[in-house]
C-alpha cells in the first residue's frame, strides 16, 4: 500500500471483512473506500511522508517527555493520596474549545443537562481568542496531555496554531471530533503537521446505516457518509503518519444492533474501538443497562478485548465502564475547562460547580491551591453530604477511578502503566 501511495496510485482494494457482515442498509464499501483512498492520496501530498523511526514510540522526544511528566505526577499524587489529599496534579485536561457544532446528536450532553449547539445558539459563544488559547496552554503545561473537544473543535480556525504550541510544550495531544470536516481540512497546507502532532484522533461513529446516522446527528445523508469516508481515509494515512485512530460509539437503546456492526467493522480494519453507554446528565441510562441486547453487546466487547482486539481500554476498565459498577471517581485527576477559559471545580457534572477563571493564575498548581479553599475535592464523589451525588459512567470517570486505584494499590498491581502504554500507542 505504501509503495502504491508513493507511486501516485491510491490503494483501491478494500480489506476483506471477516467479523463484519455488511447489511443492505449499509453503504457500498468499495465505493466509499475508493473515495477515501483518493482523499488520503491527496492529503498525502500535503504532508511529509519521511517517517521518523522513533515516531509513535515512547522514545519520540515529545512523547517521552510527556511520559516522564506523567510518571513524575504519579509519584507526587501517590504521596498526596497517602495523606488523603485528592487535589492531584492533573494527568490531563479537557478543553471544550467551543459550544458550536455542525451536528445536533440525539445523545449530546454537556454533563449538565444541555446540548452544545443549543448552548451556542443561546448565546454562549464568546470563545477564547487565539492569544488567550495560547496562554491557556502555557498555564496548563504541567499536565501531561490535552484533550481538544467541543462542541466540534475542528470548527475553530486556529486549531493548527494551538496544536503547534501544545506540541512545543511537549504535551500529548488528543482530539474528539464528529469527523465530518477533518478530511477536507487535512487538504489545507495549514494542517500539514496535524496528523504528526495529534497523537490520538477520536471520531464519533454511532451507526453504519447512513440514514440512521443522519437521524442521530440531525444532518443530511451526504454529510453522514463523509464521516465514513474520512475514517477510512485516516485509516489509510496511518500507514504513513503514526497516530492512534479511535472510533467512539455512544450506545443508546436505538443503536445497539448498529454498535455490534461498528465493533466488528473496527475489529476487521484494525481501528481502536471505544464503546460507552449513554448517560443521562450525571447518571447512567439504567433502562439501557438492563436491556438484554445491550448486555449481550457488553459480553461480546469484553470477549473481543480479551482476545486482543484493539480497544480503548483493558477488559477490567471496560467492564466497569459498560456496566457502570464500581466506579469511584476522583474528579481532580483532570481539569475540565470551558469555552471561555473557566474551569469547572471540582467537576463539570456537579450542578453547584464553582467556575474558576484560569487566567487569574500563573499556573495550574496555583489555580488548584486557590480552588481547594472553596471546595475540597477530597472524597467528593458519593451520595453523602457535601458530595457530588452523581454516578457518571463516561470514560473519563473510569480513567479517574483507574488512576486513583493505582495511587492506592501501586502502579504495577493496578495495571495503570499498561493503560498508559496502550493509549500512547
Amino acid at each position: 500500500m505504501r509503495d502504491s501511495m508513493r507511486a501516485g496510485n491510491p490503494p483501491l482494494q478494500l480489506p476483506q471483512f471477516q467479523l463484519y457482515q455488511p447489511k443492505p442498509t449499509h453503504p457500498n464499501w468499495q465505493e466509499v473506500y475508493r473515495e477515501a483512498a483518493k482523499l488520503a492520496w491527496n492529503i498525502a501530498q500535503n504532508i511529509d511522508l519521511k517517517r521518523d523511526p522513533l515516531a509513535g514510540t515512547i522514545f519520540q522526544k515529545r512523547k517521552f517527555l510527556a511520559l516522564i511528566k506523567t510518571l513524575k505526577n504519579l509519584f507526587i499524587n501517590k504521596r498526596k493520596m497517602a495523606k488523603n489529599d485528592h487535589n492531584f496534579n492533573p494527568l490531563f485536561y479537557i478543553w471544550t474549545m467551543t459550544n458550536q457544532c455542525n451536528f445536533l446528536c440525539s445523545y449530546c450532553s454537556n454533563h449538565r443537562g444541555g446540548k452544545y449547539p443549543e448552548l451556542f445558539r443561546q448565546g454562549l459563544t464568546k470563545n477564547l481568542t487565539t492569544a488567550q488559547g495560547l496562554k491557556l496552554l502555557e498555564i496548563m503545561k504541567e499536565a501531561s496531555a490535552i484533550y481538544f473537544c467541543g462542541g466540534e473543535p475542528t470548527l475553530r480556525k486556529d486549531l493548527p496554531e494551538l496544536l503547534n504550541y501544545s506540541t512545543k510544550l511537549n504535551m500529548f495531544n488528543m482530539i474528539n471530533t464528529n469527523g465530518s470536516l477533518i478530511g477536507d481540512l487535512l487538504l489545507n497546507p495549514r494542517y500539514s503537521k496535524f496528523l504528526s502532532q495529534m497523537d490520538v484522533v477520536i471520531v464519533s461513529l454511532d451507526a453504519l446505516n447512513i440514514s440512521q446516522m443522519a437521524e442521530i446527528y440531525k444532518v443530511n445523508e451526504p454529510l453522514s457518509r463523509k464521516v465514513l469516508r474520512n475514517i477510512l481515509a485516516l485509516r489509510i494515512l496511518q500507514n504513513f503518519v503514526h497516530f492512534k485512530l479511535i472510533v467512539n460509539t455512544v450506545i443508546t437503546p436505538d443503536n445497539i444492533e448498529e454498535s455490534f456492526d461498528i465493533m466488528n467493522w473496527c475489529n476487521d480494519l484494525g481501528i481502536c474501538f471505544s464503546p460507552v453507554s449513554a448517560n443521562i446528565d450525571h447518571d447512567p441510562d439504567y433502562t439501557l443497562l438492563k436491556n438484554p441486547r445491550y448486555q449481550a453487546l457488553v459480553e461480546k466487547i469484553l470477549e473481543r478485548a480479551n482476545q486482543g482486539y484493539s480497544m480503548i481500554a483493558s477488559p477490567r476498565m471496560l467492564k466497569r465502564l459498560l456496566r457502570a459498577k464500581g466506579i469511584l471517581c476522583h474528579p481532580k485527576v483532570f481539569d475540565h475547562i470551558d469555552y471561555d477559559g473557566r474551569a469547572f471545580w471540582p467537576c463539570k457534572a456537579y450542578q453547584q460547580a464553582v467556575m474558576i477563571n484560569i487566567f487569574d493564575y500563573k499556573n495550574v498548581k496555583e489555580m488548584h491551591k486557590a480552588a481547594k479553599k472553596i471546595i475540597d475535592a477530597t472524597n467528593f464523589h458519593g451520595d453523602g453530604a457535601n458530595q457530588c451525588q452523581g454516578h457518571c459512567a463516561w470514560m473519563q470517570n473510569v480513567v479517574n477511578d483507574t488512576y486513583a486505584r493505582a495511587l492506592i494499590q501501586g502502579f504495577f498491581d493496578s495495571g495503570i502503566l499498561n493503560e498508559i502504554r496502550g493509549m500512547m500507542g
